[in-house]
C-alpha cells in the first residue's frame, strides 16, 4: 500500500518551475532519501507534500487521499509530519510543552469538558502528560523537561523536533534536512536514531539531506533532484554510480562515501 503518492508535481513560481513532474511512491517502513544541489526543488517538494505550498500541477496522495488544497494540519492528521531545516521549536516553552502541544488534536473533549474540567478531560490530560513523557525519555530528553527549548543544546534541539513530530503519530516522517549543523559523531547517533524510531514506530521516512556518508548508509532508495527534476533514481549504489549524478552534484569524492 502507498502511503504517500505524488504524481507530476510541479511547482511554479512566477516564470520559475522550481519542481517539474516530480513522482514519488512510498510504501510502508522505508527510509528514502532525496538528495541534490542547493537550489534544486528539495525543500519546495516538502512544502508542497505538507501543504505549506498549493502545487501548480500533479496530484498528491497521502493514505490514498488527494491533499493538494488541504491546510497542513488537516495532512498531519492522515499521518505526515515533518521538521525542519532551521528548527523551528516553540522556543519560550518547555520541552515538556513543545512535546505536549503536538498531541493537541488528537483530543476529543469538547469546550464544555475544558471550561468545567469534567472527568474525560482529566483523563485525556493524564494520557498525554504519560505519552508526553514517553517520549522525553525514548529521546533522552527527559532532565530537560522543564528547560525552555531556546536554551537546549543543538543536537538535542534537534532530537526535540524529531520527538514533537512523532507526537502526531504519523506514518510517513520528513526529515528535512536533519543532520544540518552537527558534528561527526552527532551524526552518527542521529543515523542510529532514525533507524532505530523507523523500527520502533513502524515509520516510512523520507529526508533531505546533504551530509553524504548518513544518506548512503541510511537511505534503501534515493532520488536525485536538479534545477527541479529529477535525474535519477535507485539505490544508494546506483546512485552513487551514476555519471549524471557524480556531475551534478555528488562528484567524484562521493565515489569514496
Amino acid at each position: 500500500m502507498s502511503l504517500l503518492e505524488v504524481r507530476n508535481l510541479t511547482m511554479q513560481f512566477g516564470g520559475l518551475t522550481a519542481v517539474n513532474r516530480f513522482c514519488l511512491d512510498l510504501g510502508e517502513n522505508s527510509i528514502v532519501g532525496l538528495i541534490g544541489p542547493n537550489g534544486a526543488g528539495k525543500t519546495t517538494v516538502f512544502n508542497c507534500l505538507t501543504g505549506m505550498y498549493t502545487p501548480t500541477d500533479g496530484d498528491i496522495y497521502v493514505n490514498g487521499q488527494k491533499v493538494n488544497t488541504l491546510k497542513p494540519s488537516q495532512i498531519t492528521q492522515l499521518g505526515l509530519a515533518r521538521t525542519f531545516q532551521n528548527i523551528r521549536l516553540f522556543r519560550d516553552l518547555t520541552v515538556f510543552d513543545n512535546i505536549r502541544i503536538a498531541f493537541h488534536y488528537q483530543i476529543r473533549y469538547g469546550l464544555l469538558n475544558t471550561i468545567f474540567r469534567f472527568g474525560g478531560f482529566a483523563r485525556e490530560e493524564d494520557n498525554i502528560k504519560v505519552r508526553t513523557d514517553e517520549l522525553l525519555e525514548i529521546f533522552s530528553l527527559y532532565d530537560y523537561r522543564n528547560e525552555l527549548a531556546r536554551n537546549l543544546p543543538y543536537g538535542e534541539q534537534r532530537r526535540l523536533e524529531i520527538a514533537r513530530a512523532l507526537a502526531a503519530n504519523p506514518k510517513v516522517l520528513l526529515l528535512d534536512e536533519p543532520a544540518a549543523g552537527m558534528n561527526p559523531y552527532e551524526t552518527q547517533a542521529l543515523t542510529e536514531l532514525i533507524k532505530w524510531v523507523k523500527e520502533e514506530f513502524a515509520l516510512t521516512v523520507f529526508l533531505i539531506e546533504h551530509d553524504m556518508r548518513l544518506v548512503m548508509g541510511l537511505c534503501e532508495r534515493i532520488l536525485v533532484l536538479d534545477y527541479g527534476i529529477t535525474i535519477a533514481e535507485g539505490t544508494p549504489r546506483e546512485v552513487q554510480d551514476n555519471p549524471a549524478v557524480i556531475e551534478a552534484y555528488l562528484g567524484e569524492e562521493a565515489l569514496s562515501c
